[in-house]
Formats: C-alpha cells, sequence, structure tokens
C-alpha cells in the first residue's frame, strides 16, 4: 500500500502541471499553419504568441454540462448539446483567424456543420474535435481530427466499421414514428461522441452515449468516458456512470482528469441494513447526490478517485502551472443550472463535501480554508461579467471565453469572446488586476472553448493498457454464478487517513480534521451493489428502467480486501460492521453549534465499472473518497 500511495502522490502532484516544452520561434516556423480568413480580421482584438483552436456557435452549448433532458424514441434520437452552426477556428500570431471546417469538405465530399470541444496533440501538430453533419445524416456527433495546417480533415469515429452501441440505444422508430429500426442500425446511429483529447500511447479518450442509458429518476443519456486508439479502433469504456461524464483532460502525468456528475439515486435505509434506491419523501438515513466532481482515472480505468470534490460544480478542471486547476462553475448546482458562469481556480485534491457519506440530519463543521478563488465578477466598465471554458496558457496565463452584460444587465449570448488573463489570482481579483483582455470576438456567434496550439510533455509509466480477460468463476450474493472474463478489486488499507491535508480539511472550530477516516477494524464485510441501466430492447416496452441488487459480499481482514467482478452493471459499495450495519462514526471536528457529523462507509457519490482482466486500486472508506487526498511535491 505504501509503494502505490506513494506512487499515487507522485502521479498527481505531476498532473497539476500543464507541463508546457519550452517552444520559440523555430516551432512555428517548422510547423506551417493556415491561412487566415479576411473576413475574420476585424474580430481580432489582441495579438496572440501562440495559436489558438477555438470553437464559434450559434449558441452556449458548449458551456451546458447535462445532457438534454428527453427519451425520444423516434429517429434520429435525442440531440446532445446540437447548435443551428458550429465552426473550428484558429487565432493566429500574425493576427489573422482561419476557419478549419466551416465548408470545407472530408474525403467523403460531406462538410461539418457544427463543432464542439477541440483538443490538441501532445507536440502540438493535430486537433481532435466533435463534429456533426448535415441531413441526411443522422447529426449525431463524431470524433474527427485535422493538422495544425489545415490539411489532413478525417473522421474518426462513426464510418463502417464502427459498431456504435453496446447495447439497443433508446431510437427505435423511423421517421414516420411507426416503424421499428433494426437493432443494428440503432446502434449504429443513435449515440453521440464528444469530449475527445489524446492520451498517452497512441490513444484517445472521450465521451460517448454508446452505452445506452437514461438514467434513473430522469431522462437525460448517460455520458461515459471511453478509449480506443488514434485511428479509431480498439473501443473500450473507461468509466460507469449512469448520468454524464463530461470534459477528459490529460494531465502531464498520464491522468485523465474529468467532470463526473454524482447524481447517484441510491441511499441507505434509515435502519441501516441496507443501500436503497430513493424515492420522495422515504425516510432514509441520507439523501441522494446531486453534485459534479472533478475525477481522475488512469487511462487503463484504475484508481479511479477525485481531485475537486466542492459544493460548486467542477466543470471542464485543467491544470495550471501554478500548481492549481482551474475550472468553470455557477452559483446554483444540479442538473439545470442557469445561473451566472464564472472560472475558479482551487488547489488539487481540495474538499468540502462528502454527500453521500453525510447523515441526512448532519451539517459539515466549518472549514477554515479558502478553497476556492474566483475570477472577477465585472468588467473594467463595471458591467456584469460570465467566464467559462478556461484553460492554460504558455507563460502563466490563463485561456478563457467570457461575456459582459449590457448596461441594463440583460446578457447576449454571442458576446461570449476569447480572452487571456493572467493566471496569479486572488480573493477578490478583478479584471484589471488579472489583466483580462479580449483577443477575438465574432458578434454573431458564441466564442468559446479556447486550446492553445503547443506541444506539452506527458509521461505515462503505469499498468500496461492491454491485458487478457481475467476469466474467472464468480458467485453472486442470489447464489447464481458468472464464468467469464472479470476484473479484480482491492483494498490494502480501508482506514487509511488520506485526506489530512487536504485543503478543506481544516475545521473553523479546531484543529481537528473535518473528514476524518472509518475507525480501524469497524468494517467487517464490503457489499457491492449493482445499479442496473435502462434496457430499450422489449418490443412492447419503450424503456426498461434498471434494476438494483446486492451483487457481492467480502470480508475485510487486516483492513484489506479483494473481490472479483464481471464487467456489466455500475455498482456502488458500502462497508458493514459486525452487526450487519452500514458503519457509522463521527467527525472529530465540531460545527458551529458544537455538534459532530456523522459518516457512513458509503462510497455512493459515483458508480464504479471495473475493465476485465485489470486489478481496480479502490481509494478506500474515508469520508471524502478523494484519490488525490494531499500534494506534497511542487507540480512541473
Amino acid at each position: 500500500m505504501r509503494s502505490r500511495l506513494g506512487r499515487t502522490l507522485l502521479a498527481v502532484s505531476a498532473a497539476i502541471g500543464f507541463g508546457l516544452v519550452a517552444v520559440g520561434f523555430w516551432y512555428f516556423n517548422q510547423s506551417p499553419l493556415p491561412p487566415g480568413s479576411p473576413e475574420l480580421t476585424g474580430y481580432v482584438h489582441g495579438r496572440v504568441v501562440y495559436p489558438i483552436v477555438f470553437t464559434s456557435r450559434g449558441s452556449t452549448a458548449s458551456l451546458r454540462a447535462a445532457a438534454d433532458h428527453g427519451e425520444t424514441f423516434v429517429y434520429p434520437g435525442q440531440p446532445l448539446w446540437q447548435a443551428e452552426q458550429g465552426r473550428l477556428r484558429m487565432l493566429l500570431p500574425s493576427g489573422e483567424v482561419s476557419e478549419l471546417t466551416w465548408e470545407k469538405p472530408l474525403p467523403d465530399g460531406s462538410t461539418l456543420i457544427d463543432v464542439m470541444s477541440p483538443s490538441v496533440s501532445p507536440d502540438g501538430q493535430k486537433i481532435i474535435f466533435a463534429g456533426r453533419k448535415a441531413a441526411p445524416d443522422p447529426g449525431h456527433f463524431r470524433l474527427y481530427e485535422i493538422q495544425i495546417d489545415g490539411t489532413g480533415l478525417r473522421q474518426l469515429t462513426g464510418g463502417p466499421n464502427d459498431p456504435g452501441c453496446t447495447a439497443v440505444p433508446p431510437m427505435r422508430y423511423d421517421e414516420t414514428g411507426e416503424a421499428v429500426l433494426s437493432d443494428t442500425k440503432r446502434k449504429r446511429i443513435d449515440y453521440d461522441d464528444v469530449d475527445p483529447t489524446y492520451a498517452p500511447g497512441g490513444h484517445i479518450v472521450f465521451a460517448s452515449s454508446r452505452t445506452p442509458d437514461l438514467g434513473r429518476d430522469h431522462a437525460r443519456r448517460s455520458t461515459t468516458l471511453w478509449i480506443m486508439k488514434e485511428d479509431g479502433s480498439d473501443k473500450k469504456p473507461l468509466s460507469a456512470n449512469r448520468n454524464n461524464d463530461r470534459w477528459p483532460w490529460i494531465a502531464s502525468n498520464g491522468y485523465v482528469i474529468f467532470s463526473l456528475w454524482s447524481r447517484n439515486r441510491e441511499v441507505i435505509s434509515r435502519d441501516l441494513t441496507t443501500i436503497e434506491p430513493y424515492t420522495d419523501g422515504a425516510d432514509t438515513a441520507t439523501l441522494p447526490t446531486d453534485a459534479w466532481l472533478g475525477a481522475h482515472v488512469e487511462p487503463n480505468g484504475d484508481f479511479f478517485g477525485s481531485v475537486l470534490k466542492t459544493k460548486e460544480p467542477v466543470w471542464r478542471a485543467r491544470g495550471l502551472d501554478n500548481g492549481n486547476y482551474v475550472f468553470m462553475t455557477a452559483s446554483a448546482n444540479g442538473e439545470d443550472s442557469t445561473s451566472i458562469m464564472t472560472v475558479v481556480q482551487a488547489k488539487a485534491g481540495s474538499i468540502s463535501n462528502s454527500p453521500s457519506s453525510l447523515a441526512k440530519e448532519s451539517v459539515l463543521p466549518t472549514t477554515s480554508d479558502s478553497v476556492l478563488v474566483f475570477g472577477p465578477s465585472h468588467d473594467k466598465n463595471g458591467n456584469a461579467l460570465q467566464l467559462a471554458t478556461p484553460g492554460p496558457y504558455p507563460d502563466h496565463q490563463i485561456i478563457l471565453a467570457a461575456a459582459s452584460a449590457r448596461e441594463d444587465g440583460t446578457w447576449d449570448e454571442a458576446s461570449y469572446g476569447i480572452y487571456l488573463a493572467d493566471a496569479d489570482w486572488s480573493a477578490g481579483s478583478t479584471a484589471e488586476s488579472i489583466s483580462l483582455r479580449k483577443v477575438f470576438d465574432d458578434p454573431r456567434l458564441v466564442d468559446s472553448e479556447p486550446v492553445a496550439v503547443t506541444p506539452r510533455k506527458i509521461k505515462y509509466n503505469f499498468q500496461a493498457l492491454e491485458v487478457g480477460d481475467g476469466s474467472q468463476t464468480v458467485r453472486f450474493a442470489n447464489g447464481e454464478t458468472f464464468a467469464g472474463p472479470t476484473a479484480e478489486v482491492h483494498n490494502s488499507a480501508v482506514s487509511f487517513a488520506g485526506n489530512q491535508d487536504a485543503p478543506g480539511q481544516k475545521a473553523t472550530s479546531s484543529d481537528a480534521p473535518i473528514f476524518n477516516p472509518v475507525p480501524k477494524d469497524l468494517i467487517e464485510t464490503i457489499r457491492v451493489y449493482g445499479s442496473y441501466r435502462d434496457r430499450f430492447d422489449l418490443p412492447d416496452e419503450p424503456r426498461t428502467h434498471g434494476g438494483f441488487e446486492l451483487l457481492i459480499e467480502t470480508p475485510v481482514k487486516n483492513d484489506d480486501f479483494r473481490f472479483r467482478i464481471p464487467p456489466g452493471a455500475p455498482t456502488v459499495l458500502a462497508g458493514f460492521d459486525s452487526e450487519g450495519h452500514v458503519a457509522s462514526w463521527q467527525s472529530e471536528a465540531q460545527n458551529d453549534s458544537g455538534e459532530r457529523a456523522t459518516f457512513y462507509a458509503f462510497a455512493g457519490d459515483h458508480y464504479s465499472g471495473a475493465r476485465p482482466g485489470f486489478t481496480h486500486f479502490c481509494t478506500g472508506c474515508h469520508t471524502g473518497h478523494s484519490g488525490t487526498p494531499t500534494l506534497r511535491m511542487s507540480p512541473r
């Protein structure tokens, strides 16, 4: 455990840094850039040293985290994050702007009408993004790639050899709403691939709705992380959310950093004897979760945990050279947050929330740490300011989208433009103090999702991405058995104090920690529950809601447990004591009323998955469920 933990602390501390290679004139001199479009020059407001790739779209769809609501059983299926039009552009150091995709033909002669979520390859030579075509194409997002000189535009997913969904998706009828489509056709049409990013070893990580599910108690298409080879082959799932995983980004150590919608509907029963789906008005020991977390996972699916766990939503987190993460957020959380968007910085491992493990009646002690540092709320003219889609830019700067309100306080979506800002923020920073400056703004479209076109160093030294299938026989709690591909899940330090130095851990009332771990030897067994995905394959029932059941119970001995599980259902874990109750304990720190918070050994802030043939390390039953508990080393 110590060697594993040591490696993790090294890895995650390295993950924060942007890891930009020193770049000089030689790089751009040897890397031709595409010609500019004269009609866009008038929208340039400032020169840049390094090119910037960004999107210009007809709406703020790129700023929305949750999938659009709706079942939509009719062809072509529920649209996700679409805008009427979207263009991939590049702001050049010359002061020109290139149109990379608009009216540019693909090899088959088709063109893209909408794009989103670009990413630049580690060598700074390629751009990958999500795009969609006009009718007669079904119009779902697929992944595309283009060279930074504007050549080589090609499609990576959704081709004739792409099987599409892992199971039959919601779309079942044709345009008339009467004829049922074949399973094969539905699988190849009804999904979206978005948010791609280049990963170590010639791979690409992206978010996709290929694993069909509409989640519990709502109808929003689930998106999970996937990984594939750069040529689009060998696609494998990387996460197991029943809600939305979004915006993966590869840190300088190879970890995948992403946003996870923690909307688990499972809770602890009032008598503490089981985990069960929540129903409105039920008397339960805990409440269901609804928060967006900053999470991490290795590209092989191992060592899943949290990076930023705050009460504010963590959307599109990116690491900075100053050791912080920068992300967009809003003053209201939840699935329909439409509040003012802003950008904040936080230290890795920051934790101020633990919804699934906190007793319903408990109140967390107040922290003495300033976990978040917010960007400015007003521009230099005193008008309200919205900030979004931030990312690192060379020379200790941040690149982002920003929009100012009109003098009457109303907003125009198209006022979003591309801005640069200094990365050194403090509480109460203003637009002037961080040198917020506009570099491009097309007044007709929403300009956002900027990415610096520069090479980066990424180091990856974890277990191989390709292994055997781990075939074993597993006996389930109901007595049934499974023989086939399995994964091993283990933890060798269940009661490890993983958050003792995490930002947000220190209580105002005392030096005692807020998120103390489960006492040693309190947990006697681990129970693994399956939260099954929805099904859409019954001839007379468009949607069959996923069930919930106990899958496995395994003993904890000497603070260690180990079990094997087949792939399939997303799972949640809970620790039970010798009396068969979910283990509980209290915080060392007291809240403002002099009371201690009650915690439960329930890892219900997320759904877990497991890849066959791999060993998956569980990060413990400490209340924060944090995989990055403390950072003792400076970022690169």
